[in-house]
């Protein structure tokens, strides 16, 4: 054994003209000569800590899940039969090709992700270098700043408050005036007030992008709960990432599968290469798929959450909170004692979100549950809890 440590550890001989990976040239500085410990650009202060779980709650109204669409409850109850497809890797060929023609673009376009995060984080691997800019919306969806800033670049923030108008003036003046924009990120609705930006603007942003250079990526996570949503004429334009996820609408959280259309299909090759070549399992693949084509369900599922979120929003109101008009599949308010309201829905079994980040100390965040029973166990709990709102 200490002869192979020994041999091993001699050079070796290298015939004319061979050299060793990273060898010095004459005049050439050695890359790697004492390699990093770790990237530069990675942030701790960006890692995602889930909340801790709490055996109190029951109903969690705190993270924005769906309710799973009829048809991909079919199709779950019927994996026993097909149990041995979960031993082969996945393909996602029929759910890009299906997604491709539910907007109407080419296959090549559409690349499926493990969630809507995982889109994210392949566009910001894609069209952000080191020392770029990305602007985002406050308050944001943290995301978007944590994988800019794990490619090097540096997020800006546009104010985009309660009860605030689209800021697509002051938008449009970063995008003309700041030549290190490498990327804008538009989630609409936004995450967390539930405000949506119109559809004229967003369009008329993405042509501005477009001519300017700047990527443009529209987060539609909550779209389907909009009275407008701008993906069809985006995709037709060709100039815009438009993330999308099953995890809201089509209830499929823990499956962590959506999908981005690239601005072309050699856009699409790109993101490919950003990310893993398997990027969920057969599992979320099906579901999704069957998901995708039960347009039925999905129509009853967003019509009830709208009911739930006019009728939770007239609740707020009476009751003495400030709501925001929400197009998303919750409902952001301030109230008088965000964390004791918090406190006080948790011992009742239902978590709802509260914020400790600045600006945002006063207020909750409810999930609409899409379920008749759940919804007027929530509206019950609230009113016993008048005092915090």
């Amino acid at each position: 054994m200490q002869a192979m440590i020994e041999s091993a550890a001699r050079p070796t001989s290298l015939r004319a003209g061979e050299r060793l990976v990273g060898e010095r040239r004459a005049g050439e500085r050695l890359i790697g000569e004492r390699p990093a410990a770790r990237s530069p650009w990675l942030d701790a202060r960006y890692a995602y800590a889930p909340r801790p779980a709490d055996p109190r709650i029951d109903l969690a109204l705190d993270a924005n899940e769906g309710r799973m669409l009829p048809a991909a409850r079919r199709a779950l109850d019927g994996l026993a039969a097909r149990a041995a497809g979960l031993s082969r890797y996945p393909s996602f060929t029929e759910l890009e090709a299906a997604i491709a023609e539910r907007w109407g673009v080419e296959p090549g376009r559409v690349v499926a992700t493990a969630g809507g995060d995982e889109a994210i984080a392949r566009v910001c691997a894609s069209r952000l270098a080191p020392g770029a800019k990305l602007a985002v919306y406050e308050p944001a969806f943290p995301m978007f700043a944590a994988y800019g800033a794990s490619r090097g670049a540096r997020a800006m923030g546009l104010s985009w408050a309660d009860g605030e108008d689209f800021p697509l003036r002051a938008s449009a003046e970063l995008v003309s005036g700041c030549p290190s924009l490498g990327l804008l990120c538009l989630a609409s609705p936004a995450n967390p007030t539930g405000a949506a930006a119109p559809a004229e603007a967003v369009l008329a942003l993405a042509e501005l992008c477009a001519e300017r250079g700047t990527a443009f990526l529209f987060d539609g996570a909550y779209a389907e709960f909009a009275d407008e949503d701008p993906s069809v004429e985006l995709a037709a334009g060709g100039g815009a990432y438009i993330v999308r996820t099953f995890s809201k609408a089509y209830g499929l959280a823990g499956l962590r599968v959506g999908y981005v259309i690239a601005p072309d299909a050699d856009e699409a090759m790109l993101l490919r290469a950003a990310g893993a070549p398997y990027p969920s399992s057969p599992l979320a693949a099906e579901l999704a798929l069957a998901g995708l084509g039960d347009e039925i369900g999905l129509s009853a599922a967003v019509r009830r959450v709208r009911d739930e979120r006019e009728e939770l929003t007239a609740f707020l109101c009476a009751a003495g909170a400030r709501p925001q008009a929400s197009q998303a599949n919750f409902v952001f308010a301030r109230v008088g004692d965000s964390g004791g309201l918090r406190d006080g829905m948790a011992e009742l079994g239902i978590g709802i979100r509260a914020f400790a980040a600045p600006g945002l100390s006063d207020a909750v965040r409810i999930s609409c549950p899409g379920d008749e029973a759940d919804f007027s166990r929530l509206l019950r709990a609230l009113d016993s809890l008048r005092s915090f709102l």
